[in-house]
């Protein structure tokens, strides 16, 4: 995968498509799709590495609307709410100050989900069980980086068939989706309150499991699951909540070529624990 290089982003840019005149930049930890920098501490522009246009912009206003602290967009001088510069496209957003959240900060996390899933449903994509980069995976077990692993890979692709076909036949209530919504995408005050909730390029409208499977990233899973008000889930759209997310990660740092320990942390650390994670969603679930 082509990184950003770091001085991408120019002042000149930010005055020919925003009407910003600038004094500052500087570098931000991006995320792993993106490169990030802060704007005389004003302004926070985000780089997406995937040459594809972003889309859902415009969602962002309407999660705001709701209630959500969620940063809209800048407008562009066209009216537009990304533009593009050497073929990479960019967005500039209000700069929000704070802290970002981490797995000790698991009370947050589910009170930030219970707030999401507690909204009136939006205009948003309907989230599928479609997984074509998990497909692409199950194609390239002689990666150097799995194929020692090849036959732990194949089974979980296989398990994941099964659980799809499971969860694609049962009736679940619908809710807006973040389906990344981890510490790294939460902000916290100076008051360890909630200042924003980043990142929805992936939000859709799915089933709340999608969402809940972050609860097994932290240190409480069951104090995370009371916090949220968790009850009756489905353990068929949670365990394809879990696995598929295992599987998605491996597959973009192995398609990346990037973070190969994130292979192993992300990737086979996940499949490991699955089953263990299973048994203490249980008590959680509807059956």
């Amino acid at each position: 995968m082509t990184r950003t290089p770091p001085d991408f982003l120019r002042t000149a840019d930010l005055q020919a498509d925003f009407g910003l005149t600038v004094d500052s930049l500087r570098p931000h930890p991006g995320g792993f799709g993106s490169a990030c920098w802060v704007v005389d501490d004003r302004w926070f522009v985000k780089v997406w590495h995937d040459p594809t246009p972003p889309t859902g912009l415009g969602v962002l206003q309407d999660l705001q609307d709701l209630g959500l602290p969620v940063p809209a967009p800048l407008p562009t001088i066209s009216g537009k709410l990304h533009a593009t510069q050497r073929g990479k496209h960019y967005a500039v957003f209000p700069y929000v100050r704070g802290r970002t959240a981490t797995s000790d900060d698991w009370r947050q996390t589910a009170r930030a989900l219970r707030q999401v899933h507690a909204l009136t449903p939006i205009h948003l994509p309907h989230g599928t069980l479609d997984e074509p980069q998990i497909r692409r995976l199950a194609e390239h077990l002689d990666h150097p980086w799995i194929s020692d692993r090849r036959d732990e890979v194949a089974a979980a692709i296989s398990r994941l068939d099964q659980v799809v076909a499971r969860a694609g036949a049962q009736q679940v209530r619908q809710v807006i989706c973040h389906t990344d919504l981890h510490g790294l995408n939460l902000l916290l005050d100076d008051n360890d309150q909630l200042a924003a909730i980043l990142d929805w390029d992936q939000a859709v409208l799915g089933a709340r499991e999608h969402d809940v499977w972050v609860a097994a990233e932290g240190p409480a899973l069951e104090a995370f699951l009371t916090e949220y008000g968790a009850r009756d889930l489905d353990p068929d759209h949670l365990e394809y909540a879990l696995l598929s997310r295992g599987l998605r990660d491996m597959a973009a740092r192995v398609f990346g070529e990037t973070d190969r320990p994130g292979v192993d942390t992300w990737g086979f650390g996940r499949l490991a624990r699955l089953d263990s994670d299973l048994a203490r969603f249980r008590p959680y679930c509807r059956r």
